[in-house]
């Protein structure tokens, strides 16, 4: 059958929505950017959604493309992003780039310059964690974490704004991203006695997966673990609130043992290639041999007393685990 396209949301869930929520961790972004726009109720002109039903009708694949964001890709074998690639280089619209595992946007992107002649460039490579049993202790700075509240808009507003400029990959504007996180509670604070220093967003819970979307410190107060404190703190609540998977997106580049010390385990990558005029010939990402993660079953959080006060290493600034209108972003713990 291979690939279906749509422009109705509710179409594409019902389609695909099962595949997706059946492996929740490892299609997380194209989960939480499908339920920020439904919860939303509405989505950004040109939005496309689609499937791919091989010839036994299963759906063994999906993606969503929300301009000017990147075409998200899951669980596509190589030659199932290339048809997807000539697909969409017949259809209206401008495609700037693909989020997939290596092998996939690889496929992806030398189908796309065949048919386009755009050249792919690395943008981002990244690393999905989980989240592998209960939050650990850590002896943590002073202070707490509190949920942000409407009077905390202009001040959300204004760490989302400096996210922004400082990562570069928040999409939408600050105001209406502040106003939806505070829609569902989905940002929390450190707080000392003199006033937030630290802030992580969430995203709101989908299949019993949570995803650590933003992690912010300002400059001046970093190095003093708050980041690493307030996120322990959005974790261990994500836990107690029923979530089954806490996952976090963390940029290749930085350090594994930080976030190894909060808990989490890597379990894929992945790579964004942005596409722009041939400028001659290109590396192409390398298809060979990955690192293999543990694909077997990963250690699930029982139920149990948390010891009410997290605490952090020293951490630096802006995380991220990408950004649409949605929880869709890469963390990166500082």
């Amino acid at each position: 059958m291979g690939w279906c396209t749509t422009s109705d949301l509710d179409e594409f869930l019902a389609a695909a929505g099962g595949y997706l929520r059946a492996r929740p961790a490892e299609n997380t972004l194209l989960l939480t950017t499908a339920e920020s726009l439904r919860a939303v109720g509405r989505q950004p002109p040109g939005s496309l959604f689609g499937w791919w039903e091989p010839r036994d009708g299963e759906v063994r694949g999906a993606f969503l493309h929300i301009p000017p964001g990147p075409v998200v890709l899951a669980g596509l074998a190589p030659e199932a992003a290339a048809g997807l690639a000539g697909a969409l280089a017949r259809q209206p619209g401008s495609v700037r780039g693909v989020d997939a595992s290596a092998e996939a946007a690889d496929a992806f992107a030398a189908a796309w310059r065949q048919r386009t002649g755009q050249a792919a460039r690395v943008h981002q490579h990244s690393r999905l964690y989980r989240l592998t049993g209960a939050v650990p202790e850590y002896p943590g700075p002073p202070g707490y974490a509190r949920v942000a509240m409407a009077d905390d808009r202009d001040l959300l507003v204004a760490w989302l704004r400096a996210f922004g400029r400082e990562v570069g990959e928040l999409a939408g504007t600050p105001e209406a991203t502040a106003d939806d996180l505070l829609s569902y509670s989905g940002a929390t604070f450190w707080e000392t006695d003199d006033g937030p220093v630290s802030m992580v967003t969430v995203t709101r819970p989908v299949a019993r997966t949570v995803r650590v979307n933003i992690v912010y410190t300002p400059p001046g107060l970093r190095h003093h673990g708050y980041a690493a404190a307030v996120t322990l703190a959005v974790s261990r609540a994500a836990l107690a609130d029923g979530a089954s998977e806490v996952l976090l997106i963390t940029n290749l580049a930085n350090s594994v043992s930080g976030t190894l010390r909060l808990g989490y385990q890597p379990i894929g990558e992945r790579v964004v290639l942005s596409f722009g005029p041939p400028t001659g010939p290109q590396p192409r990402y390398p298809t060979g041999p990955m690192p293999r993660y543990s694909a077997g079953p990963m250690p699930r959080y029982t139920p149990g007393p948390q010891p009410p006060n997290p605490g952090g290493r020293p951490g630096t600034g802006p995380t991220r685990t990408f950004g649409l209108p949605r929880p869709y972003g890469l963390p990166r713990p500082y």
